[in-house]
């Protein structure tokens, strides 16, 4: 019953993204100025849900990379519509399925699905470091193992 709930929520808050001057301070005074043109391009849901995972992690620790790289984890989705992304949690193969490379809502389920590689050279790009990037893939080295299960698990929680 949990989840079902869980989702709901998830859904009406990303219909109607609410952020405060206080979080947005947070996220510009953790990254450079190239990552937070990253950040401001996200859509406003992702933001609010990237705000979620820092604001989690920070409960527990003051590492900025692993705050830049949780700031930063969905910057490769772009624009991708709700009903996308409802698919995308009921049947990622279906979501597959519907992925192509371009415009459009195929390309936004490209995106969606390969949103880690995407982020991942987007925040290469804007001069991140190479742990952070490696968060945002998804493959870390041994030693930053630990900062990707805090990650996952702020991510899996918000």
């Amino acid at each position: 019953m949990f989840r079902p709930l869980y989702r709901s929520r998830q859904v009406l808050q990303a219909l109607r993204p609410q952020i405060d001057a206080g979080e947005l301070d947070f996220a510009r005074e953790m990254m450079s100025a190239a990552e937070a043109d990253l950040f401001f391009a996200m859509e406003r849901r992702d933001q609010r849900h990237a705000l979620e995972v820092a604001m989690r992690l920070r409960r527990g620790t003051d590492d900025r990379t692993l705050l830049v790289a949780a700031l930063l984890h969905d910057c490769g989705k772009g624009s991708v519509p709700v009903w996308l992304r409802i698919l995308n949690v009921l049947s990622p193969a279906a979501t597959d399925l519907l992925a192509a490379e371009g415009r459009g809502w195929r390309g936004a389920a490209h995106r969606l699905r390969h949103h880690a590689e995407l982020g991942a050279l987007k925040a290469r790009d804007a001069g991140c470091t190479e742990t952070a990037v490696r968060l945002i893939q998804g493959h870390v080295e041994p030693e930053e193992a630990w900062q990707h299960v805090l990650l996952r698990a702020a991510d899996d929680a918000s």
